[in-house]
């Protein structure tokens, strides 16, 4: 079974006294309605300012013809007008419903402004509050109005091809891709890119697709439209069509590492691992001094585990180019991975001296520490790294060996002391500090900081199912089962959570037929998850199913040869009377893992 977890005020207002010229200090009633005044006050200038600002972008207001915008109905739009005491008004209100939490009246006093003022501003405004209320139509009348007034920017032209991208007019979000095209001139080629980014963000992968080929179709001899289309449809999972449009870049820009580099990657995409090597070869037998397409060539070595030619390919990276930081950073994980520490202590140490890979280094250098056994170097290198993806992991990691070391009061205090990011991280740091008290065995302590966590956020699945494991081991089955039904009446599809309580209910009751059902349920959202295909093969064992459940252990067992599967296997094996076999099983188990209490108990309660 699988053990672990699978976001002014106011004040007193004085002034001179009309009468005596002497400081006024205002009554309660005086006082708040000053205050308000004062904030009403503050807030109109901010949104004058910003209104202001929309207007300076994009010329003063005059009345007169406007020009239409091409994805527009053809009519007429009215004349941009200046500020006045209404308008303010409404934006007001605007302003202070958005505050409030009430978009749809933010977004219609806001809307409503746009149409009158025509002010870029505005109209910028009124569209994402309608792109965040999910009303389309507002956004997309709001993003036209954007970009009839302010038709140089590139960001209303981009929201605007997006909302017609969603609406299903492919053909108008074209007309503005090309404007962001043109636009966008430096360096060669950026615009094609730029509207393939904006694209990959759709959700409708087809529509944007659709609208990307229309967009290359008037630039059918431009290396770099078809390098973009090809981009898309990889991100889009098109492979095959991302391959003919990366050959027609190819055939007009043989020369462009770019090109050359996405070759290759769609040709392992497709499979065809040997086919990228050789595009990346050949194009290095011309242009030898290509680090980008040495770099990927080197890493695609190591995804085919060949890792004295990838370290080759690295070293020369690095010995052209001191400076490398990524291909040195890249060689380091590779003397990692191959166990060559020493090597990557060096690479790392040079790394930790500059500013690019710092963090990361530390990070690397500290495992290194770590797996030669000098654990207060392994603290000193952790908490260096202050930034990056491997921050959280190293600040734990620092508890982690202050508990190793004896000391859990210290590890509990410098995971209280750590800063968290995101809702995310702040779990992650509950969780590290329940996992200390548990491997303790402080399990009512535990369990007090997995009860305070989920006071403070309530229903969320990874610490309910931590919880629910706590339980197990302190034998309130009650709490791991309400626990896993919590996480399940929102997600029934949580493999890990019908597992958890099916492999529970099959081993420490005798509720069979549930939790077979459970566990069934699990294995097919998971068929290939060797934790849940060895909780099959228990359930069956436990409702007397010998011969299936044989089937299904080995199965595990194939699939990862994890000790508490060799327990069970070598259970059922006895029990089916192959007690040879059952030895053996469990004899070459002991041997990966001498200490693990679950062979020694099995092993034990069949007199061995």
């Amino acid at each position: 079974m699988a053990t672990a977890p699978s976001q002014d005020s106011a004040r007193m207002v004085e002034g001179p006294s009309a009468a005596a010229g002497r400081p006024r200090v205002a009554g309660r009633e005086s006082c708040t309605v000053a205050g308000r005044r004062l904030r009403t006050f503050a807030l109109a200038a901010a949104i004058t300012a910003v209104v202001l600002t929309g207007c300076t972008a994009t010329g003063p207001a005059t009345p007169g013809a406007v020009a239409v915008d091409s994805g527009s109905t053809g009519a007429a739009l009215p004349p941009r007008r200046g500020l006045n005491a209404r308008v303010l008004y409404k934006l007001l209100v605007g302003e202070l419903a958005g505050h409030r939490g009430d978009v749809p009246l933010s977004l219609k006093h806001y809307l409503d402004v746009a149409r009158e003022t025509r002010d870029a501003g505005v109209a910028a405004r009124a569209a994402k509050l309608a792109v965040f209320a999910r009303d389309e139509e507002k956004a997309l009348e709001a993003a036209r109005l954007w970009s009839d007034a302010e038709p140089s920017s590139v960001e209303a032209r981009q929201a605007l091809a997006s909302l017609l991208i969603r609406t299903g007019d492919v053909d108008g979000a074209v007309v503005h891709l090309e404007e962001i095209v043109e636009a966008q001139t430096d360096p060669p080629g950026a615009g094609f890119q730029r509207a393939a980014d904006l694209l990959a963000s759709e959700r409708d992968g087809e529509a944007a697709s659709a609208a990307m080929r229309r967009l290359v179709l008037g630039h059918e001899d431009d290396a770099a439209a078809h390098l973009a289309l090809a981009r898309l449809l990889v991100r889009t999972g098109r492979i095959e069509e991302a391959s003919a449009a990366i050959e027609r870049a190819y055939e007009l820009d043989p020369g462009d590492a770019r090109t050359t580099v996405l070759r290759a990657r769609v040709r392992q995409r497709a499979d065809d691992v040997e086919g990228a090597l050789r595009v990346l070869e050949e194009f290095l037998e011309h242009v030898p001094d290509s680090s980008m397409v040495r770099m990927t060539y080197a890493r695609t070595l190591v995804d085919t585990r060949r890792y004295e030619q990838a370290r080759a390919e690295f070293e020369r990276l690095v010995a052209g180019d001191p400076g490398n930081d990524d291909a040195r950073y890249a060689l380091g994980l590779l003397l990692v991975q191959t166990n060559q520490l020493d090597e990557a202590k060096r690479q790392f140490e040079r790394l930790a001296s500059r500013d690019l890979r710092r963090d990361a280094a530390h990070y690397y250098l500290a495992r290194i520490a770590e797996s030669e056994q000098r654990p207060d170097d392994a603290i000193a290198s952790y908490r260096r790294v202050r930034r990056g993806e491997h921050r959280l992991n190293a600040q734990i990691r620092v508890a982690v060996l202050f508990a190793e070391g004896g000391d859990l009061e210290a590890a509990r205090r410098h995971l209280h002391g750590m800063r968290s990011e995101n809702t995310g991280e702040t779990v992650r740091i509950y969780s590290a500090e329940a996992g200390l008290l548990t491997r303790a065995e402080r399990f009512d302590e535990a369990m007090a900081v997995y009860d305070a966590s989920l006071a403070e956020f309530p229903g969320n699945s990874n610490l309910l199912y931590a919880r629910g494991m706590l339980a197990v081991e302190m034998d309130r089955l009650d709490l791991l089962e309400r626990d896993m039904r919590d996480i399940l009446s929102r997600e029934p599809d949580n493999a890990d959570a019908l597992n958890a309580l099916g492999y529970t209910l099959a081993d420490r009751t005798d509720r069979y037929d549930e939790a077979y059902e459970l566990i069934k349920r699990a294995v097919e959202l998971k068929p290939a998850d060797h934790y849940i295909v060895d909780s099959l093969g228990w359930v069956l064992h436990r409702m007397g199913r010998h011969e299936e459940a044989l089937v299904q252990l080995r199965r595990a067992m194939s699939l990862n040869p994890d000790p508490e599967i060799a327990a069970h296997l070598g259970e059922v094996l006895w029990v089916l009377g192959n007690k040879v076999e059952a030895r053996a099983v469990w004899s070459s188990a002991l041997e990966a893992a001498p200490d693990d209490e679950r062979l020694l108990d099995v092993i034990e309660r069949f007199g061995l």
